[in-house]
């Protein structure tokens, strides 16, 4: 029985499904095309394109964790909420295909060497993608002569997605030992079940969720000579998770007969499995970090630095069976001009992995208390990106 949605949970899905939106549009037209160039390739491809967007979007699940050194006091506890902004760098804007080794697929004009990826303008030049193959050739001393498919036009195009932010709901409590345990939920959310028919069905046939866990411990009570310093300092260490799992219907387009290379495709057939009842587009998000965070009470404010490594990772993966373009075989041995034009069912053809390891975190923040109520804001940097977080709690 699928939980009832909080607020946060439609929260968290307007920010999610803000993200997935590009991807789900791009899936349904142009995105599964480029598998006719085999999967090695399309992998390789999307996951330059997406990476930006990808990268950013799980980094910022792994912020706004603490804004003061200090721990609650045992079984004291507050709850919190806020949001982080990450802005993708220029450099991450355009990737270069040369470096991808790819096969089978090229590109035609424009910039072939600066491709923009999803955080590119919506102006940015983008080159044209054919399909490098061969055709049987009885005139050729080989057998068969080289062709091209321009069958994927301007698939990788800029969206002007220069930034990602992640919204969040946070309870701490106080521990013994000055511990502090944080926690991060929003109930798993169906979406079949959700919307009232406001957003399409085939966005709404899939699930979300979300969570994390984290923990902050003072350390200057071990050490004895430490205990007279002006500032608090503590450890931290954090995971954060979220994923969704939309169940779609990808079909091939109707066919109709086309010219191409000088010959006539009048014909198709498909090979392999014509099942494509059981497709799910997989999306999942997660942040691990570790550090420390060092703070000093001053009236009302509390400034705060912290330091420390994150692991952030995004996948994309598209799962079940999907018919893509494979290339063209003679309809009849004795007629050279006639080809039909072949389709293979793919099985889990995507699985795009972007990974963000041991990056460098640094950051400098305000707090600012007035009995209950508390605000804070944060500067950071992590590896190449820059990001803002902001947000209030209430303690009890």
């Amino acid at each position: 029985m699928p939980a009832k949605a909080t607020n946060f949970t439609w929260i968290l899905l307007a920010t999610f499904m803000g993200f997935i939106s590009v991807p789900q549009a791009k899936a349904q037209d142009d995105a599964l095309a480029i598998l006719a160039g085999g999967k090695e390739d399309a992998n390789k491809l999307l996951g330059a394109y997406m990476s930006p967007m990808g990268q950013s979007f799980s980094m910022a699940l792994g912020q706004n964790w603490f804004n003061t050194a200090n721990t609650l006091k045992t079984f004291r506890f507050n709850v919190q909420a806020g949001v982080t902004i990450i802005q993708i760098p220029d450099q991450q804007k355009f990737f270069d295909p040369a470096s991808l080794q790819l096969t089978t697929l090229k590109t035609s004009g424009g910039n072939p060497n600066a491709v923009p990826t999803i955080a590119a303008d919506r102006s940015a030049i983008t080159p044209e993608w054919v399909v490098t193959g061969t055709l049987p050739d009885s005139t050729s001393p080989s057998g068969s002569r080289p062709v091209e498919y321009p069958a994927l036009g301007e698939i990788f195009q800029g969206l002007g997605l220069s930034m990602a932010f992640a919204p969040y709901i946070q309870a701490n409590i106080g521990l013994i030992k000055n511990t502090e345990l944080s926690l991060r939920y929003a109930p798993t959310l169906d979406l079949s079940t959700a919307g009232n028919g406001l957003i399409p069905e085939n966005i709404l046939a899939g699930k979300i969720n979300f969570w994390g866990v984290g923990v902050k411990h003072e350390v200057l009570q071990w050490i004895p000579v430490a205990k007279v310093l002006p500032f608090s300092l503590s450890l931290y260490a954090h995971h954060s998770r979220i994923s969704y799992k939309l169940d779609t219907r990808i079909e091939r387009p109707t066919f109709s007969p086309y010219n191409v290379a000088g010959i006539q495709v009048t014909n198709e057939k498909i090979l392999g499995s014509e099942d494509f009842s059981k497709q799910q587009l997989i999306m999942e998000g997660s942040a691990t970090g570790v550090g420390i965070v060092l703070s000093k009470k001053i009236l009302a404010l509390t400034p705060y630095a912290s330091i420390g490594l994150q692991n952030s990772s995004f996948t994309l993966a598209a799962k079940g069976n999907y018919a893509v373009r494979s290339g063209l075989s003679p309809t009849n041995p004795g007629d050279p001009a006639q080809f039909t034009e072949e389709w293979t069912s793919l099985n889990n053809p995507l699985d795009i992995q972007i990974q963000s390891e041991q990056q460098l975190r640094m950051g400098l923040g305000l707090r600012f208390k007035l009995i209950l109520l508390a605000i804070h804001a944060e500067a950071f940097t992590l590896g190449d990106f820059k990001g803002y977080s902001a947000g209030l709690s209430l303690g009890f």
